[in-house]
């Protein structure tokens, strides 16, 4: 998108605070992929990620600027950089683009035809209704909803790691590993029976804290990884979502692109201790050539890494070396990362 790609490289400052004004602290603000990225100006330590198509404006035509990433208001941002104002403001319109006149003309003279056929998909055929949802749904509103059920799982008592160096070595391996949208959070205190890298809407990583305390190498928690986006590559996490969220919510967000957060509550932590998924030997050991990381160290490590560490064992203990083949991070970053939550 090209405003996306104008903006890609601003930053500026601002005040942020996560429960009011009187705990207002200075910030960095940075554009990333279809989201809004805030760190601490000193350390530059993540402290959010905000969806770009959520952001409101609470103040408009009045200076500073204020938004906030949802409709409770739980965090707020004030800005006074023009430049930066300018940005968010092109860059929501560019992710939540109006109607022009001829598709509201159209969206009207079909609305009743529409409506017909969508609610006989809520109460006659449900799955076809949330395939034909999920294939509509655009990636800024994949990311949107992959941000509120990390949310949830921070309600239910998890909490997201955020140490400033740490976080520094988990976004350089998360440029390792992805080359295009993907992004990787560590939590820390999920109540699940054993730890493991879940996939979630909008290419959301969660990689449970204890995997950390288990690898013994970076090369283990990349293969973790690895077989996390084989699963995300057969089954699409939007689909479990819908389906979990029933057949009214997901007509609600085909006919308003809004999903009601009562909708998603618990389905993060219920898909972290659903059974997972063995994915096919053969589609690893492609993500694992694609990344250029060695399969062996993640075929030899220890079980808990990952459920389907086992059937898969002996086919990535098999296959050829991988070209090329480099270290995944250096030994400073992989220090920094296992402090990650400390």
């Amino acid at each position: 998108m090209t405003a996306l790609t104008k903006y890609a490289k601003l930053e500026g400052s601002g005040l942020w605070a996560a429960s009011g004004p009187d705990h207002r602290r200075e910030v960095i603000v940075a554009f990333g992929d279809a989201t809004l990225i805030i760190l601490d100006s000193k350390s530059e330590q993540v402290l959010s990620h905000w969806s770009l198509p959520a952001v409101e404006r609470l103040n408009p035509g009045k200076r500073p600027a204020i938004y906030s990433p949802d409709a409770e208001h739980s965090e707020t941002l004030e800005l006074d950089d023009d430049l930066l104002i300018e940005a968010l403001t092109e860059l929501r319109a560019a992710l939540n683009p109006p109607l022009g006149l001829l598709q509201r003309l159209r969206r009207g003279a079909l609305w009743g035809a529409a409506v017909a056929g969508l609610a006989l998909g809520v109460f006659v055929v449900p799955s076809t209704l949330a395939k034909h949802t999920t294939s509509v749904v655009p990636s800024a509103k994949r990311v949107e909803l992959g941000e509120s059920m990390l949310t949830d799982l921070s309600q239910e008592g998890a909490r997201i790691c955020l140490s400033g160096l740490g976080a520094n070595a988990l976004a350089a391996l998360q440029r390792r590993l992805f080359d295009g949208p993907g992004r990787l959070v560590v939590v820390d205190g999920l109540d699940t029976p054993g730890p493991r890298v879940q996939h979630m809407p909008g290419r959301l990583f969660v990689i449970d804290a204890r995997l950390l305390s288990v690898a013994e190498s970076p090369e283990e928690l990349a293969g973790a990884v690895l077989v996390a986006a084989t699963r995300a590559a057969i089954g699409d996490p939007l689909g479990d979502l819908l389906r979990y969220a029933g057949s009214l919510a997901t007509f609600r967000l085909l006919t308003s692109g809004d999903l009601p957060a009562r909708a998603l509550r618990g389905h993060a932590s219920a898909l972290l201790r659903a059974p997972a998924e063995v994915p096919d030997a053969d589609a690893v050991l492609e993500q694992f050539v694609r990344t250029n990381v060695s399969p062996l160290a993640f075929a030899l490590s220890p079980a808990a890494m990952d459920p389907a560490r086992d059937a898969l064992a002996p086919a990535l203990r098999a296959a050829p070396p991988v070209a090329q083949a480099g270290a995944v991070l250096s030994d400073g970053q992989w220090v920094s990362l296992l402090a990650l939550c400390d």
